[in-house]
């Protein structure tokens, strides 16, 4: 098997030339990137609904903009939550992907990672 360079926190943007609808004009945050496959999810696609409309928990930690993006064509169902978070140690329930950048565990309660 030949080693696979990770991309791990890098964006991905599509080509103009791309023809999948779901990647077409698409900027891709890659938040896992191993021999195993890929995660990752698109950073240019906001929706008309507010972080609290669908997590009201987690609304009062949300940064602007303040909107759940279309992350992508899989799963769905589920969420991602994204977040930057400054220093060198990160909360319970943050998985840094690349610098600043990490992954929320959407599970973890809200006030164990805000101020």
């Amino acid at each position: 098997m030949t080693e696979v360079s990770s991309l791990t926190g890098r964006l991905l943007v599509a080509a103009p030339a791309l023809t999948d609808p779901n990647f077409d004009r698409a900027v891709v945050l890659l938040l896992d990137h191993d021999e195993e496959g890929s995660l990752g999810v698109v950073l240019n696609r906001p929706t008309p609904v507010g972080v609290g409309d669908i997590l009201a928990s987690w609304a009062a930690l949300t940064g602007e903009p303040d909107v759940v993006f279309q992350g992508g064509p899989v799963s769905l169902d589920s969420a991602l939550g994204v977040a930057v978070i400054p220093g060198d140690e990160g909360p319970l329930g943050w998985r840094r992907v690349h610098g600043a950048i990490g992954l929320i565990d959407l599970e973890t309660p809200p006030e164990l990672l805000g101020p």
